[in-house]
């Protein structure tokens, strides 16, 4: 009897162990990388854990539940995608400007700027200052529902459910903290600023060691310049970074989105979302946006000094990293086959439709990558290596509402 227990003991161990090399395996092919995964104090991370709903996956189940077979699922173009600051949204943008365009949508748009951003709180911005949707005449408030938002805006939710159809869903997408504070603080030249609040010119400065290294009467500066994620989400105070209040909000985010996007696992964000969606793989193909020639870097002390200057945003991060980690588990064993079809057919269209590369200066003084088209491209071509979207889809809607009434 011993002898059994003794075998029957080794074969579970052995299985054990077979099931998890099985795992990493699987984890290692499917080009999940584990460098970004925050690096944030294990006191904190156990609160964290506290959240309601940690760790469980997101609403990806809802028009498409079987992703290999898109005929059988009602593609969804009601979208609300929360914009955020250097995360790759405008890459994101253009993928929702290329369905709307295709499919005919109408997206929240101020009339007044060239690209329809709202940039102030949607609460305070009057209704008269939007594009009316396709269809529908200037004034008539009462029919002012719209498939998409992508602009950068203080989103209300109240008056977003108001202004959209009921069965929309909520994106957005948040890039490490660290890169994504780098990125903006070169992206919008808070090194000027703060050359200038520090009265020198001097151009060989390291902009990120002068910046944490800042006397204290720069103070006010130096707390502004942090969390702009979680600023970018909701109406909350990015001064305050005690872990019950980020909680709570983080509480109230993984309420309101359907999938939050990481711009480090972009392939894979996009997997999920052609799923959660219904929309193809061809819907959801991408050139990149705003991309910056020349990156802001920082050493291993300065970043581990940026993660805890920006702790709400690491906190924010650290809970949708591992709910991403959680959608995809439950997506299945197809995952792994449908993320590598995705990047194969993303290189061969590069490979069809990009030419060659430049450094361009755009919206005055920043310098962007951007790509040319092929020569004899296809139509879709044309329509893939293009950084205009944003100015069709607002020429467009303005061509085609306010003359026609309901």
């Amino acid at each position: 009897m011993e002898i059994k227990k003794s075998t029957y003991y080794t074969v579970f161990v052995s299985l054990l162990l077979l099931s998890f090399l099985l795992i990493g395996l699987f984890m290692n092919t499917t080009g999940i990388s584990m460098v970004y995964y925050p690096d944030f104090p294990s006191e904190t991370q156990l609160l964290l854990r506290r959240i309601k709903g940690h760790r469980t996956t997101q609403r990806l189940s809802n028009p498409c539940p079987d992703a290999s077979n898109t005929t059988r699922c009602k593609p969804n173009g009601n979208v609300i995608f929360i914009k955020t600051y250097k995360t790759g949204s405008t890459t994101l943008r253009n993928i929702l400007n290329r369905y709307g365009l295709a499919n005919n949508l109408s997206f929240i748009l101020n009339r007044a700027q060239p690209v329809g951003h709202v940039f102030k709180s949607l609460k305070s911005f009057p209704i008269s200052e939007l594009l009316p949707p396709i269809g529908v005449r200037d004034g008539d408030y009462r029919h002012y529902k719209y498939n998409m938002s992508n602009v950068h805006m203080r989103p209300s939710l109240e008056d977003l459910h108001n202004l959209t159809n009921p069965n929309s869903v909520y994106i957005t997408i948040l890039r490490h903290p660290v890169d994504q504070w780098l990125s903006y603080f070169q992206y919008f030249h808070k090194d000027d600023a703060m050359r200038n609040l520090l009265g020198g010119n001097d151009t060989n400065l390291d902009p990120v060691r002068t910046f944490l290294n800042l006397p204290a009467k720069f103070m006010k500066f130096k707390s502004n310049a942090r969390n702009y994620q979680f600023r970018d989400l909701l109406e909350v105070d990015t001064q305050r970074e005690d872990v019950d209040y980020v909680r709570e909000k983080i509480d109230k985010f993984a309420e309101l989105f359907d999938l939050v996007l990481l711009t480090e696992y972009f392939d894979e964000s996009l997997v999920l979302l052609k799923r959660l969606l219904g929309w193809s793989f061809d819907d959801v193909l991408y050139l990149k946006m705003r991309e910056q020639p020349q990156r802001l870097r920082a050493d291993d002390e300065a970043r581990k000094q940026l993660l805890e200057h920006n702790r709400a945003d690491n906190m924010l991060y650290s809970y949708f990293y591992e709910v991403l980690q959680a959608n995809i588990a439950a997506y299945g064993p197809s995952f792994h086959d449908d993320l590598n079809y995705f990047r194969n057919h993303l290189n061969r269209t590069l490979s069809e439709c990009v030419g060659a590369s430049k450094v361009v200066d755009v919206a005055g003084n920043h310098q962007n990558i951007r790509y040319d088209i092929r020569q004899q491209s296809s139509p879709f071509c044309k329509t893939f290596v293009s950084y205009g979207s944003s100015g069709a889809v607002f020429r467009r809607q303005s061509n085609q509402s306010g003359n026609t009434g309901r």
